[in-house]
């Protein structure tokens, strides 16, 4: 982990200025490649069992800095194809940490070139790492130039708070990404950020945040746009924010954003009750390329969501929808990862919801991230802290149709 010698009780902000000059150095040994298992996937309520082939991405392992703990684990899997190789070439960030929060981590980075079913150090392999602080829920991205955006928000390693959310950028193979560039907001002093960033048909891009604005109690959901390819994010810039939606009884959270046909953008939003108990998750849509003014009234998709996730299959009228399940008071302590792979012209009331991985004896679970390899295949990754790995899951779209 990159080192500054003893510490002097630097504060946060000024911490942070210091990440933005750190040079990523040193690769750890690379992992022996995963055995693929067979499995499927339990049924739960309504949802119909799905036949999945699973392989362990990431085993946990001693963590390699004593400032990171002892024994790590990946949390909060992502993926996105990789640019630079075939068709069924995948390149998947994770946080490398001994706990889920209030400890510092790293943001590693795999590279799959057989479709998820096994996986190497990719070229860097850590991608975020500063003493002291906690990179979470990072989410990546491949633009259709071949760029690659990888986004975080950091947090204080030791306490958990909030320090800011971050975009960082790659053009080249096995190239370093850049510095870091903040994401700001013209409203909320702390945005927070745990979905992908969608390239919209225009050119301009999309980064789905939450937090609390100014003066406000509950979380609210927005979106900040980056005209430039994502080398700036300024939502206090004019026309570059949109809140879409926020309410003073209802925290919106965990906003994930796709654009499933030319100008028309759907938002899939985590709930919570004022007290934090989790409610069912919503849609909202803008249509017609009026993401920056107008949203439709948040919709019910009734069942509660922790990190949710929406794609577009490109060639197809598939919208892959995918979520954390939380816990029920009375139910066992698990959080089914489910996916419901919805088409342009059914309602989502019509859509069968089938399950895709479920931890069975841990809550500290899920948090899908997906991509599509041609129109038929989806990759999904997820994390379970009992199993102590992170877990890819293979599957075809008829698997859940």
């Amino acid at each position: 982990m990159t080192r500054l010698g003893p510490r002097k009780g630097i504060s946060i902000l000024a911490g942070l200025a210091a990440t933005l000059a750190v040079a990523l150095a040193g690769l750890p040994a690379t992992a022996t490649a995963p055995t693929p298992t067979t499995s499927a996937a339990k049924a739960a309520d309504d949802m119909a069992p799905a036949s999945i082939v699973q392989s362990v991405a990431v085993p946990g392992g001693p963590c390699g800095d004593p400032v990171l703990g002892t024994t790590c684990r990946a949390y909060f899997p992502d993926l996105t194809r990789d640019p630079h190789g075939d068709a069924d070439d995948l390149l998947m960030v994770y946080r490398w940490s001994s706990a889920h929060s209030q400890q510092p981590s790293q943001l590693r980075m795999m590279r799959s070139r057989d479709g998820g079913a096994t996986w190497q150090q990719a070229t860097p392999f850590i991608v975020a790492d500063f003493e002291d602080y906690d990179y979470r829920d990072p989410s990546i991205t491949t633009l259709s130039s071949g760029r690659v955006l990888l986004s975080y928000f950091v947090a204080d390693g030791q306490t958990g708070a909030f320090v800011q959310t971050q975009v960082k950028r790659r053009d080249a193979d096995n190239a370093a990404f850049s510095a870091p560039v903040q994401v700001f907001s013209s409203t909320m002093p702390r945005p927070i950020n745990s979905a992908k960033i969608a390239e919209l048909d225009n050119g301009q891009l999309l980064i789905p945040l939450y937090g609390t604005p100014n003066g406000s109690s509950t979380h609210a959901s927005i979106v900040v746009a980056s005209v430039d390819g994502g080398v700036t994010w300024d939502g206090r810039v004019t026309g570059r924010q949109k809140t879409i939606a926020s309410s003073p009884a209802v925290n919106y959270q965990e906003p994930a954003i796709t654009e499933i046909e030319p100008g028309h953008v759907r938002a899939i939003i985590r709930t919570a009750s004022t007290s934090g108990a989790s409610t069912a998750g919503v849609q909202t849509d803008s249509y017609d390329n009026t993401y920056m003014t107008t949203w439709t009234a948040p919709t019910s998709l009734g069942v509660a969501m922790h990190g949710p996730e929406v794609e577009f299959i490109p060639g197809t009228n598939l919208v892959p929808t995918l979520w954390s399940q939380p816990n029920a008071s009375t139910s066992p302590t698990n959080r089914p990862t489910v996916i419901a792979l919805r088409r342009t012209n059914v309602l989502w009331a019509d859509t069968p919801k089938h399950m895709l991985y479920n931890p069975g004896s841990n809550w500290d679970s899920g948090y899908p991230g997906t991509a599509a390899i041609g129109t038929t295949r989806l990759v999904t990754v997820v994390y379970d802290t009992d199993r102590n790995a992170a877990i890819a899951l293979r599957y075809n779209t008829t698997d859940v149709d």
